[in-house]
């Protein structure tokens, strides 16, 4: 996080020295003045490097700051102050930078938390009582009116519905249930009403157990430790003893000011953030929405690639795949299904009303439109029933489905699913309704191998056989379905034990566990969660999945960088350490050096810019 009162600082601390240069420069200022400005500058950027130092130090950490805050404590020794002054804006400039490279106010367990009922209806006394959803027990009933999300994982004692279970499954389609089936907290009735016995609530029930994955993945989530921070445990020390050796055999303080202050390793600090904020600038342009550094460091070093399915392989919403007629035409079939379903706020209606208008068919007119939730409609039509529904809605009225209908659904595959259309007990035809792969998935993921992730897993709560249907269509290497998010969760710890970096890809509230545990999680923007997209690190502003490899080409690109910055950085800081130890460069001229590494480093980093 940025930290205001420390940018405060350095705000001082850069118009002080500011002051004091052009004094020294144009004697705008008597001498004197001039000198207890640049004091001050030099006093304040102890304060501001010092503090890090010390509690590095007390955690036993020799870092970069340390040798920083020896370098300033020098420089005011021998009267350097301007010199003193340059290594803290160079320093605290980059730390400044890192901190916002870094800064992520990431909301994602409030997310989940707001996301649920505050209160909920309960049975009790043979009465409907709203009650706070903490106070709900095992064993007693609750209502779930129409748009309505599930507070319990529980089974339906009464009623039926049509219940959407995308954010906690991963199933594109709304699923019906009756009685005596189960239902997980987190979904949401859309068609009809429930009442549902509790059998696991709170923490226990499966939105529950989504709230606590996500929690435990972020709090035990290591550190990630940068190259500079590493290489410093074993740089800092020894520039303090070539240092401190220096001075003890020459008595010169100025030569050991002049090491310190070379020997500063703040190119080596800026490294990492500004080639972090270049490419964070780079993939803004691109769509590609990185909220912190940590994520684009490991970008890097990805090699094994996790998608979820609904609504990041596919579209998410279905549509209609195929209409086949039973002696009829098939526009006739689509006619009937459009005019029936057009008063309904189902998905399938919607997308079959979608179908005719887009091929320019009026729906039927219809009458006495009636509701079975859970199962379809019925409609009459010139004093003929028409029922529009599932398989069960069929077995109910005693409808024969018939070998035609059999033989179409199994040449059209597992992946679809069924909307059947019977005219005076009678079945006239069908509709299938699926979740179409997105556009350029293939080539997307074809790409992404290229640009370094060998392995490809599509991970979904969906059925097997739809899952394996669409993993074959899009290009994966390995399908794991039926998963509930806990197990995506042990999915991808099962990679990570096997040494992978992984990247996660996905949409839903049934993903924001699994993009937590992963290395890098990357959310869809446009049709994502709030809970997804807080809980990932890196947002995609749209649903073309040809920025993902863009993105990896850019963390790959990002890492490059910052090793070439940091090796040229250590090659300079090695010959200007020797010029100071031999005496040839003063402690301002080893500031002049130190800063043009800097400089360079931050140019060097501005490459990153123009990675496609």
């Amino acid at each position: 996080m940025v930290d205001r009162r420390k940018a405060l600082l350095l705000a001082v601390v850069f118009t002080l020295a500011t002051v004091n240069w052009l004094s020294d420069v144009s004697t705008l200022l008597p001498s004197s003045i001039s000198q207890m400005l640049g004091l001050l500058a030099a006093v304040l950027g102890a304060v501001f490097i010092g503090h890090s130092a010390v509690k590095a130090l007390r955690e036993g950490i020799f870092g970069i700051d340390l040798l920083a805050t020896v370098a300033i404590l020098t420089s005011i020794w021998v009267g350097e102050y301007l010199a003193a002054a340059v290594v803290v804006l160079m320093l605290g400039g980059g730390e400044l930078l890192e901190g916002f490279a870094y800064d992520r106010a990431s909301r994602a367990i409030e997310k989940l938390v707001e996301g649920f009922p505050k209160n909920i209806t309960v049975i009790r006394s043979g009465r409907e009582v709203e009650v706070p959803v903490a106070e709900v027990r095992v064993g007693e009933n609750v209502v779930v009116k129409p748009g309505g999300i599930i507070p319990v994982d529980g089974r339906v004692v009464r009623g039926k519905a049509t219940v959407n279970q995308a954010s906690v499954t991963g199933e594109p389609l709304p699923v019906d249930k009756l009685e005596g089936e189960e239902v997980l907290s987190g979904s949401i009735v859309e068609l009809g009403a429930l009442e549902v016995e509790a059998t696991a609530v709170g923490n226990n029930s499966t939105y529950g157990r989504i709230i606590t994955m996500v929690r435990e993945a972020e709090e035990n989530r290591a550190p990630i430790v940068g190259l500079a921070d590493r290489f410093a445990g074993y740089y800092v020390p020894l520039i303090l003893v070539i240092g401190l050796g220096v001075y003890f055999y020459t008595w010169e303080p100025l030569r050991m000011a002049a090491i310190f202050i070379i020997a500063c390793p703040c190119a080596l600090t800026l490294a990492t953030p500004t080639a972090i904020v270049a490419s964070i600038g780079n993939s803004a342009r691109k769509g590609i929405l990185i909220r912190n550094g940590e994520s684009l460091e490991k970008l890097g070093g990805i090699d094994t690639l996790v998608m979820d399915k609904t609504g990041t392989i596919t579209t998410g919403h279905p549509e209609v795949a195929k209409i086949k007629g039973f002696e009829v035409d098939d526009a006739e079939v689509l006619r009937m299904a459009a005019g029936a379903e057009r008063h309904s706020e189902h998905p399938i209606a919607k997308a079959i009303l979608k179908k005719a208008e887009e091929i320019g068919i009026e729906p039927q007119d219809c009458s006495d439109f009636e509701v079975y939730p859970g199962m379809g409609v019925c409609v009459t039509h010139e004093d003929v029933t028409i029922l529009v529904g599932g398989e069960k809605l069929m077995r109910e009225r005693a409808i024969p489905l018939g070998e035609e209908a059999d033989a179409t659904m199994k040449l059209e595959g597992i992946a679809s699913s069924a909307v059947f259309v019977a005219k005076g007990g009678v079945l006239i035809g069908l509709v299938l309704i699926s979740d179409n792969l997105r556009d350029g998935v293939k080539e997307a993921l074809a790409d992404a191998k290229k640009s370094g992730a060998r392995r490809a897993v599509m991970l979904t709560g969906d059925r097997r056989g739809v899952a394996e249907t669409i993993g074959k269509q899009a290009g994966f290497d390995e399908v794991a379905a039926d998963l509930l998010p806990s197990e995506k969760v042990e999915h991808i710890r099962r990679l990570k034990a096997e040494g992978r970096k992984v990247l996660m890809m996905g949409d839903g509230i049934n993903d924001a566990p699994a993009l937590a545990e992963a290395d890098v999680g990357v959310a869809m923007g446009l049709s994502g969660t709030d809970i997804a997209i807080e809980t990932a690190g890196i947002t995609l502003a749209t649903n073309s999945l040809d920025r993902l490899p863009k993105l990896l080409r850019i963390g790959k690109e990002t890492m490059k960088v910052i090793r070439l910055n940091i090796a040229f950085a250590m090659i300079v800081n090695f010959i200007g350490i020797t010029l100071s130890v031999t005496g040839v460069v003063s402690p301002l001229v080893a500031s002049v050096i130190h800063e043009s590494n800097a400089l360079i480093v931050m140019l060097n980093a501005l490459r990153l810019l123009k990675v496609d």
